[in-house]
């Protein structure tokens, strides 16, 4: 039996729901992905690539919005992307923010010479960014 006014019988197209998850996306944004940095070596680097950390990111892949929290008293750098990627120097207890480039892999790496960080002190978010009214007047 046919409901009134509804088709329940209709299978909505793949290609409509996937151009709909993207303009929701593009609008809203993703929810916002938190990576408290483990014990790190002078010297050493701590680092996750964002689809295996979280997994659920994948769908807002690629994330485009991040800041580092350095409430330690060492001085650190933030590599993105990996060797060939971009880095930049967040001093102790200072906060950081990267927005507008691709994000797939993060590292952190102490810059002290003799003391490891400590767990908990340095806190890394990222997320997909949703389209402001800026963004879409310069067409990106």
């Amino acid at each position: 039996m046919k409901a009134k006014g509804l088709n329940l019988g209709s299978r909505r197209d793949f290609r409509t729901i996937y151009i709909t998850r993207l303009e929701r996306i593009r609008r809203e944004g993703s929810q916002f992905f938190t990576w408290v940095a483990p014990v790190t070596a002078a010297g050493e680097i701590s680092e996750i690539h964002l689809p295996q950390q979280f997994p659920e990111s994948r769908k807002y892949q690629p994330l485009d919005w991040l800041e580092i929290v350095n409430n330690d008293a060492v001085d650190l750098t933030l590599i993105l992307n990996g060797q060939g990627g971009d880095y930049l120097n967040v001093p102790a207890a200072t906060t950081r923010s990267v927005i507008g480039k691709s994000i797939w892999w993060v590292g952190v790496r102490n810059d002290d010479a003799l003391n490891n960080s400590v767990l908990g002190a340095i806190v890394v978010t990222v997320r997909r960014q949703p389209m402001t009214a800026d963004m879409a007047a310069r067409g990106m």
